[in-house]
């Protein structure tokens, strides 16, 4: 905790209570450089700081803005967005005010949105083994900011017009108002999530005869997402520190899809329609209380989320022959809820900091499917479907012991060491309950050999998250597969370990490399069932590796001034065990590489801004028993913008993407049986044309 209170307290400028800086700006650092204000970091463990004036030439209107322009420096989110399991220990690279961002259903990204600029203190980049946040690891970001009293708004608004086969996209935006007054400080937001889009094109059949066959694919997409959410914090005279927050998120969406047989003109001229409507909502309530406690603090933490989901489905096939058509419907009612209680306690001993975690977490589904075939009447007909309707619980307990030491002056240590015990019980047409027992931890090591220069390491064993609805038998009406259940579905098992070496280069910018593995126990994928069918199940390994550079180039040493690049690349190599035809296969979402390049210029004296990016995705295969094959979008894109930075008050960027045309692709082999050693059935080649993407961004405060 001594280098926890360091980073917030005495590497900090003093403000008094009115939010008046007590030294004179000229005693501050330079913006941009190491900070050596008598803190208790060492010479070279004291973080890199950057000030507003840092960010003044982009004119930003929010953290978000400014943590985005750090150099060489790449927000991760942890996997946010409700996909962690429970709650667990920090997994991402921003602090707020040297604390931990604990999201659930929104996003890092959400919450600095909504911190306007001019509360930004500073923004601290330190290696994250020297915090007593278990958990952090590698450069991370603080964000230093307070408000006065009163009250304060942000808005962002993104329409974009319509490319040849979507609609004009209005409403996406967010609006959030902030307020401070004395101890309490409150957060309300609105958000609107609209859907837009659409893509045709030509989809060749290719049949095992050799029978050619073309078709032109349309289909448009339509949401209407709404998402509003608050929070409370309340500071007691004594130090004790409560957060309240909520949120509510409306879904509405509704998609359809054509196809119909041009070629050849022999043909009949088939039509196959697609539809489907997603209708649900999800709530969350959640609060934390933080206060002293004997030598420490104890932070207590609840949590209660729900989500409701109507899934409905259909696919009609017309064969243009007089014959009566074809077609099935699958619906879908989904319930699912989590509830999480975790307390942490921390505390100094030993000359080291000391954390004791506990968590308990209860998840559930209920879920029901329900399958019906067109009949010749054109009515209909529910149809037995086995093990789409039932149930999944499981009940989690996790206790860690987080040890973070100082080594030496310039290398730190952070262990953790701890397990988890759960109990999964699955109800419906074939219940079953297992429990399991496993070790979960890491250990980090943070060096930092010279000024400008740290290096950290990192190897930890995790538990990964299941998707409660593999148990269940499900249909996808749109690529004609389905799953069967599998009551015996495992959660995977990880070990991992990366080194990140970032080294800044002042004016120049920065850099950062990391090299990183992860070896994956019951890896969870698609296997073949003992009846001749598929379903989600668990493999004995996956393995994934790779290498990683995060770089900004700034170009002000050569002569111009506000301009810079920033680079992002990405190598990786993976492989798991055919469940089908043996031999090795890659992970579908480890995709071989990804590269983006990004170059702006703030033009020197004006509020004018312009720029582009260059996108390169590589992709991985997927793989099911029958069919395997690439499903991806605009795997290549060029952009451009410009902006002006004072327009009426607004920031306004117009930015035109797809420059290079890219397509939506799906391109699979579909066999009679098991691929490798069935007949084929027939090979799809579909590729929907996209177009260029026109979109602005208008930002602004009140």
């Amino acid at each position: 905790m001594a280098l926890a209170t360091a980073l917030l307290g005495t590497a900090a400028p003093a403000w008094a209570e009115d939010g008046e800086q007590e030294h004179p700006a000229e005693e501050l650092a330079a913006p941009g450089t190491v900070q050596q204000d008598g803190s208790d970091f060492p010479l070279n463990e004291a973080p890199t700081v950057y000030y507003p004036a840092d960010f003044a030439a982009y004119s930003p209107r929010s953290a978000l803005d400014m943590v985005e322009q750090l150099p060489g420096f790449n927000i991760d989110t942890g996997g946010g967005g409700g996909q962690n399991r429970g709650l667990g220990q920090a997994n991402t690279n921003v602090l707020l005010n040297g604390e931990r961002i604990v999201v659930k259903s929104g996003s890092i990204t959400d919450e600095l949105a909504r911190i306007g600029a001019d509360s930004v203190i500073r923004i601290e980049l330190v290696e994250g083994s020297t915090l007593n946040i278990p958990g952090l690891s590698g450069r991370v970001a603080n964000v230093v900011a307070s408000s006065a009293d009163g009250l304060q708004g942000q808005f962002e608004w993104r329409p974009q017009l319509a490319a040849r086969y979507s609609e004009n996209r209005w409403l996406e935006g967010i609006v959030s108002l902030s307020g401070t007054f004395g101890r309490l400080s409150f957060t309300v937001a609105a958000e609107g999530r609209p859907v837009r889009n659409g893509n045709g094109g030509p989809n060749i059949f290719t049949f095992g005869d050799g029978t050619v066959q073309e078709r032109f694919s349309l289909t448009k997409a339509n949401g209407d997402d709404k998402r509003f959410s608050g929070s409370v914090r309340y500071e007691t005279a004594g130090g004790t520190i409560a957060n309240l927050n909520s949120s509510y998120l409306h879904r509405r969406f509704r998609s359809f899809e054509d196809e119909n047989v041009i070629a050849p003109a022999s043909a009949p001229p088939v039509v196959e329609r697609f539809d489907q409507r997603n209708r649900g909502h999800d709530r969350e309530f959640g609060g934390d209380v933080d206060f002293a406690l004997g030598p420490g603090r104890l932070k207590l933490i609840g949590l209660d989320a729900a989500q409701s989901l109507n899934f409905n489905t259909q696919s009609v096939v017309d064969p243009g022959t007089g014959d009566p058509a074809t077609g099935s419907r699958f619906i879908q009612l989904r319930q699912t809820g989590e509830r999480i209680g975790r307390s942490e306690y921390s505390w100094e001993m030993l000359n080291s900091d000391w954390q004791w975690s506990f968590e308990a977490a209860f998840n559930s589904l209920d879920q029901q499917g329900e399958l019906f075939l067109l009949d010749p009447g054109g009515d209909f007909e529910q149809v037995q479907f086995a093990g789409a309707t039932g149930g999944v619980r499981e009940d989690r307990y996790e206790s860690l012991l987080s040890f973070s030491h100082q080594l030496a002056g310039n290398l730190n240590m952070q262990l953790i060491l701890g397990g988890e015990y759960s109990s999964i019980r699955q109800t419906g047409s074939n219940p079953n309950s297992r429990t399991f027992l496993r070790p979960k931890g890491s250990l980090s090591l943070g060096w930092t050999p010279e000024d400008g220069l740290s290096v950290s390491m990192r190897v930890d064993r995790r538990v990964g998250q299941l998707n409660f609805s593999d148990f269940l038998a499900a249909v996808n009406l749109n690529d004609n597969n389905q799953n069967a259940a599998n009551n015996e579905l495992r959660p995977d098992q990880s070990w991992g370990g990366e080194i990140e070496a970032t080294k800044d280069f002042g004016a120049w910018g920065s850099a950062s490399l990391r090299t990183f593995f992860r070896l994956f126990e019951d890896y969870v994928t698609i296997v073949p069932t003992p009846t001749g069918g598929e379903a989600r199940g668990n493999v004995d390994f996956a393995r994934i590796m790779g290498v990683e550079l995060n770089a900004t180039w700034q170009l002000a040493p050569m002569g111009l001034a506000g301009a810079k690049f920033d680079v992002r690349g990405r190598l990786r190599d993976s492989r798991y065990p055919d469940p089908v035809e043996g031999g090795f296969v890659p992970v579908e979402f480890a995709r071989p590489h990804d590269l983006e390049i990004d170059f702006r210029y703030d033009v020197p004296g004006s509020n004018w801004a312009f720029g582009g990016g260059f996108r390169d995705t590589g992709q991985n295969p997927y793989y099911r028993v029958a069919e395997f094959g690439f499903d991806y979008s605009i795997d290549r894109n060029v952009t451009l913008f410009v902006e002006h930075k004072d327009v009426f008050g607004l920031s306004v960027q117009a930015r035109v993407g797809n420059l290079l045309e890219r397509e939506i692709v799906l391109d699979r082999q579909i066999f009679a049986g098991p691929r490798g050693s069935s007949p084929l059935l027939f090979r799809e080649n579909r590729r929907r044309e996209v177009g260029r993407v026109l979109s602005f961004t208008v930002k602004g405060s009140f």
